[in-house]
This record gives structure tokens, sequence and C-alpha cells, in this order.
């Protein structure tokens, strides 16, 4: 990191989410505390940012904003900038659309082509393993990268929430190819949460835009207390490229 006069410019060494935004958080506020009132973020080596790294990025900026200031991200990638473009406005608007059409009914005897399950380990600083590890097993999938990038910020979301909730202790994630759509769950032994596909979370300054950010990447997304055990079911839904419209 650099810093001249009133201009500081901050290099993150890795994705901007909910295992590395109080770090971050600690650097910008020392910053602005000694008088510094224009914030850069190199992003050369940031792969991804997630809701909390979203939320905390736009409070930050309108912090500085109302103190005479400005956040600037600098190196953005493609993968970013498409990223924030989309979930920007999700702070200030609530937008659905005006049909979506539903998920075809898988049939009930359907076996997936391939399964995977992988135990989550403890420890935040993993979350980013687990994306780029989502990333390599998606990859042969009949999928567009950016669907591919949807799907796994999508399961980082929800990765982000075991993480928050049960410090992934006992958290598995399990991904299931079909012919026409890919199945993501992550299992967690937390306390249990439950939302219906017709509500809304709540929202605070920088909480709560996991759920929303989930349904906009993916087509399906279930949030649903276990029936097996304590915790939370999550599951998303991406439909491939051969039933996409």
């Amino acid at each position: 990191m650099d810093g001249w006069n009133d201009i500081a410019v901050i290099a993150p060494a890795g994705d901007i989410d909910i295992a590395t935004v109080s770090l971050l958080r600690s650097e910008i506020d020392n910053y602005v505390k000694s008088g510094i009132r224009r914030i850069l973020l190199n992003c050369e080596h940031v792969g991804f940012i997630d809701s909390t790294g979203l939320a905390f990025l736009l409070a930050c900026a309108r912090s500085l904003m109302h103190a005479g200031g400005l956040l600037t991200l600098e190196n953005a990638s493609p993968e970013i900038i498409r990223f924030l473009q989309r979930a920007q406005p999700l702070d200030v608007l609530h937008v659905t659309a005006a049909h979506r059409l539903p998920i075809p009914v898988a049939s009930q005897d359907q076996s997936p082509l391939w399964s995977k399950a992988i135990v989550v380990q403890k420890g935040i600083e993993n979350l980013s393993y687990y994306r780029h590890r989502a990333i390599d097993i998606l990859s042969d999938l009949p999928m567009g990268y950016d669907a591919r990038l949807d799907t796994v910020s999508a399961l980082g979301e929800a990765l982000s929430n075991a993480y928050d909730h049960a410090d992934c202790d006992g958290v598995t994630m399990t991904i299931r190819a079909y012919v026409d759509r890919v199945v993501v769950e992550v299992l967690d032994c937390g306390e249990g949460y439950e939302i219906g596909a017709d509500e809304e979370p709540d929202v605070t300054e920088e909480r709560g835009r996991g759920i929303r950010l989930m349904r906009m990447l993916v087509d399906s997304v279930e949030v649903h207390r276990r029936t097996d055990a304590r915790g939370t079911l999550v599951r998303l839904i991406k439909l491939l490229s051969t039933v996409e419209t």
C-alpha cells in the first residue's frame, strides 16, 4: 500500500469477501483517520467480490463522498466490472422480472450425470479456495463463462453464510450435473434459517444482500431448515445452455 498526501493506494492480495473485509476496513479506516479522503483500490489480484464485500465498498464510498472524498477501484477485471454493474442497483432498487418462466420439473427418477460432494474445512480464509474449486468442477459443463461465474458467485454467497453462522463446522457442498441443469447444495449445522421464494430478506447497510444476489445470479434459490439435522439447506439451480432462452 502507498500514500501520497491525501491519496492512498491499497492493493488487496485476493478476493474482497467476508473473509477479508475486516482487514480492508481497518486499512481504510486508518487512512481516513489520518486525514486521507481519496482511496484507490488496486483490484489486479481480486477475482471475486461477494455481498459482504459489495456492501462494504458501497458503505465506504458513501462515507468518503460525504466527507468530500472518493473511493476508486482500479485494474478491475471484466468479471468484477460485470458483477458490480449487475449488483450495485440492488442496493437502490428492488427489481423483479415481469414474468419469469418456472424451472422445468426434473423427473424424480432422473439420475445425475455426475455428483461431487466436498466437506468444507473450517476457517473463513478457505472461502476463496472453494470458489475456485467449484469453477474447476463446472468447467466441463455446457455453460458459458459468465454463467459459470454466476453459479460460483451464488455458491460463494451460500458458503459465506455457512461460515458466518456455523464456521463451516460440518458443512458440505454438493454439485450435481444433469442434462439440463446443475444443482448446487450447501448444508450447514448452524441454527437453521428459512425464507420463502416470495419473501425478501432484511437488508442493513452491510448485511442481507446475499440471498438477493443469489436470486439474481441463478435460476432458482431455495433456503430451508434441514429436516435431517439442525442447520440450513441452500439449493441453487442453474439451467444449462441447452435450455436457456
